[in-house]
């Protein structure tokens, strides 16, 4: 009978973690996100705004206001949760091509403008994961770039109630990471 021993699973039995009891993980956590770190500082830019370098590119040709930019893309939420991205990852859905064509300093802005500013100085192949804080984020770019699926619309829906509320609770200041890489640079004309 099973009132007569005690009844374990692996499932149900207590396990320990692989880093032995919960000081040495925490120890083990902050190891590696100072390891993370060390590789992939975060750049501070003033107003909420930063960014991780995670590929510096290459070349010598800069990232400046005017240029025309093309991007691939992935918006993520702010704890990482994918949002959707191009190339997109959603089965079925239509890229509209495999980057999308920003022009620095356009107005109203062609993508964030807290992306914006940390994609000046920027080469060629540079990958920056940027973290948007709302006041300069989706809302200010007209909500651009949008997603083309459907589960990327949900997703962006749900952002959107996230910041205004639902008349029950107050809107929230979601920050959300928008990983960008630099795939071309056509440099603004000069102007004669």
């Amino acid at each position: 009978l099973l009132g007569t021993r005690a009844f374990t699973t692996p499932a149900l039995a207590a396990k320990r973690p692989a880093c032995g009891d919960i000081e040495t993980c925490r120890a083990e956590g902050e190891r590696k996100e100072a390891e993370l770190e060390a590789k992939y500082p975060t750049v501070r830019l003033g107003d909420g705004v930063s960014y991780k370098e995670k590929g510096k590119g290459v070349g010598n040709a800069v990232v400046e206001n005017g240029d025309v930019l093309e991007i691939t893309y992935a918006v993520y939420t702010g704890s990482g949760n994918y949002m959707y991205s191009l190339p997109s990852r959603e089965p079925g859905a239509r890229d509209g091509g495999s980057s999308y064509r920003v022009k620095m300093g356009n107005s109203p802005p062609d993508i964030p403008p807290a992306v914006e500013r940390t994609l000046l100085g920027a080469k060629l192949g540079s990958t920056r994961l940027v973290e948007v804080v709302p006041r300069l984020g989706f809302a200010v770019s007209e909500w651009q770039p949008l997603p083309e699926g459907f589960a990327g619309k949900q997703r962006m829906e749900r952002y959107r109630a996230l910041l205004s509320g639902n008349g029950l609770q107050p809107g929230y200041n979601a920050v959300l990471l928008f990983e960008a890489t630099v795939q071309n640079i056509r440099k603004a004309q000069p102007r004669a």
